[in-house]
């Protein structure tokens, strides 16, 4: 259908209209991107549930790759957050990028970002998902260097591009899989085979955690953490997307769209588990140390996304999806209103801010919003949603019940902590007299509204259309706890942030230090590889050369020898035996009496010679 393809495409066209004109345009081509994300928008709501593109790429030996779109239940679900979530950032950005020059190339950047997105969300095809997966981490990659002269920015791209195309040489290698088993790139193809039982469970598993490589780059799980902090120095648009509906939870999406295939493996899924809970405990306490408004937001995501992969873990897909998008609101809503801080306030260190409720009071109400919401507090919607997932750990035992209110706790207590340091207590630094520009309180006063209240429309319709079973209702005790644990967490966290000291102490500082540079030795490694694999090349190709080299002279003086030696002498004994031979025809001229002296003369020699022996 066209309207589908036009969901994906209208992003990209207008990056690519906003390069080439953006100059001569207002909004330096932001007003392209922002129209066309809402276009998809539109599109979206206007499709049927059914909607559905597909063709035939090519077919070689048995094997038929396809690439086409899909509007299921689930990727149509996750589309709407992703492109509603870009209008609203891409609103923000309006504002935020007045005035600079290099706009056209943040809109073209920025524009490729959603399409790509967009296109991975929709796909129902393998090859045309991990095609726009690595869209995605190439848009990403530019988006986080944007401001290449800032220090550290283009570190930060690259150690991000390194860590997470590690994961994805796993993604690359499941879908292979997946292609040797079925014959097919077609997604559903691949599940009802599962599903089918038509796979042996070897392969199946192996697949799962090929797959799941992929989901741990793009989502900064552990061990492939490490460049999503650091992913901050990127303009703030860029973080409110990376961090919240498009980049990270790409891996989230992942494990939703293959979820009957990690279902299959018992194995799959305890690493599953296993993977989110170390990633969701090291990143919630690291936040309640970290002294960079942005940064604590970024480990924060880490936290978020770890318990998601909890809940998928514990078999849980509904409650992860529900978190999805109430994180996507809240996480964006966040992190937009840390960019007006920095913008008026001139800095990110929760040491340098406080007392800026007064002086941004509309950032200050948004963020309140979203921190609450973070932390579970009724009626927002990550309350719902952490309910959800509460509900799911709590059926699997008490300590998977604990470890999820445990997330709850030390999601307050970060979230407390870095409100309160930059908006209560006394200020700390100058606050800067120029307002946010409407475009970036409109995009991120929308963004705060659907933090509030998109877990309502998540309980109803929008929710009960999702491909999976309903998740359990809570235990009253349990529902109890987690929210004592989401308020006292917030109670605890204001305490130390109205000073700005760590809430935990030391221990998680130490503890991020060990973490970044663990999390960090992939990349080197990978790096140190492709130093290495150069320095080899460039070896093999100087071998190589002094071995043709040899060979180019060694024919030379073969050349010379056959020329000189081979060649004259040859030509001397040809000469030779060519006059030999005209001697000896001489003597076969057919004269008889020739011959017949010949004869008389050899006659009369061998009888002399005779005579000659005998002689007394």
């Amino acid at each position: 259908m066209t309207v589908l393809l036009a969901i994906p495409l209208l992003p990209l066209l207008a990056a690519t209209a906003a390069l080439g004109i953006g100059r001569r345009l207002p909004w330096g081509g932001g007003e392209l991107v922002v129209g066309a994300v809402a276009l998809s928008l539109a599109s979206l709501a206007s499709l049927p549930s059914d909607a559905a593109l597909s063709a035939t790429w090519f077919e070689s030996g048995g094997y038929r790759l396809t690439v086409g779109l899909a509007a299921t239940p689930l990727t149509w679900f996750v589309a709407a957050v992703v492109a509603g979530v870009a209008f609203c950032v891409g609103l923000y950005s309006l504002g935020y990028m007045a005035g600079r020059d290099d706009r056209p190339r943040f809109f073209a950047e920025l524009g490729l970002f959603v399409g790509a997105m967009l296109a991975l969300v929709l796909s129902n095809s393998l090859a045309l998902l991990f095609a726009a997966w690595e869209l995605v981490g190439l848009a990403s990659f530019l988006l986080i260097g944007f401001d290449h002269a800032e220090p550290g920015a283009a570190e930060a791209a690259a150690k991000a591009f390194l860590m997470t195309r590690i994961g994805d040489v796993g993604l690359l290698l499941g879908w292979l899989l997946a292609l040797a088993a079925v014959g097919t790139t077609d997604v559903d193809v691949l599940v009802g085979a599962v599903e089918g039982g038509r796979i042996a469970p070897g392969t199946v598993t192996a697949m799962a955690l090929l797959m799941l490589a992929g989901a741990v780059g793009k989502s900064a799980q552990l061990p492939l953490s490490g460049w999503l902090p650091d992913a901050i120095v990127g303009p703030t648009p860029v973080s409110a997307l990376l961090h919240s509906a498009t980049m990270v939870a790409a891996g989230v999406f992942l494990v939703l769209r293959l979820y009957p295939v990690f279902a299959a493996s018992p194995v799959a899924l305890d690493t599953l588990f296993w993977v989110g809970a170390a990633t969701a405990l090291a990143a919630g306490l690291i936040a309640t140390a970290e002294a960079d408004l942005k940064r604590v937001l970024a480990w924060s995501t880490c936290s978020q996304l770890g318990e998601m992969m909890v809940a998928l873990g514990l078999g849980g897909p509904r409650a992860a999806a529900f978190h999805l998008a109430a994180h996507a609101a809240f996480k964006s809503t966040l992190f937009l209103a840390a960019g007006i801080v920095q913008e008026r306030a001139g800095t990110r260190a929760l040491g340098r801010l406080g007392g800026l409720a007064r002086a941004l009071p509309f950032a200050g109400a948004a963020f309140l919003v979203a921190a609450l919401s973070l932390a579970g507090v009724p009626p927002l919607s990550g309350f719902l949603s952490e309910e959800a997932i509460l509900a799911v750990a709590s059926r699997h035992g008490p300590g998977t019940g604990s470890l999820v209110v445990l997330l709850v706790l030390l999601g307050g207590i970060y979230i407390g902590r870095a409100g309160a340091a930059t908006f209560l207590g006394g200020r700390r630094g100058t606050v800067g007299p120029r307002k946010p520009r409407w475009a970036m309180r409109t995009g991120m006063g929308l963004l705060a509204l659907a933090a509030a209240g998109l877990g309502w429309l998540l309980a109803g319709r929008f929710g009960a259309a999702l491909p999976f079973a309903a998740a359990p209702e809570t235990e009253a005790g349990w529902r109890s706890l987690g929210l004592a644990a989401g308020i006292l967490g917030l109670g605890l966290g204001a305490a130390r942030g109205w000073s700005g000291a760590p809430a935990l102490g030391a221990l998680p500082a130490r503890l991020a230090s060990g973490l970044e540079a663990a999390t960090e030795a992939p990349a080197r490694h990978a790096m140190w590889l492709a130093r290495t694999v150069s320095a080899t090349e460039g070896a093999l190709d100087a071998g190589a050369g002094a071995v043709a080299g040899g060979s180019w002279r060694a024919a030379g003086w073969a050349g010379r020898i056959e020329a000189g030696g081979f060649g004259r002498g040859g030509d001397r004994l040809a000469a030779g035996l060519a006059a030999g031979g005209e001697r000896l025809r001489a003597l076969q001229a057919g004269r008889l009496y020739l011959y017949t002296l010949g004869l008389f003369a050899w006659t009369a020699a061998a009888l002399a010679a005779g005579a000659l022996m005998l002689w007394p």
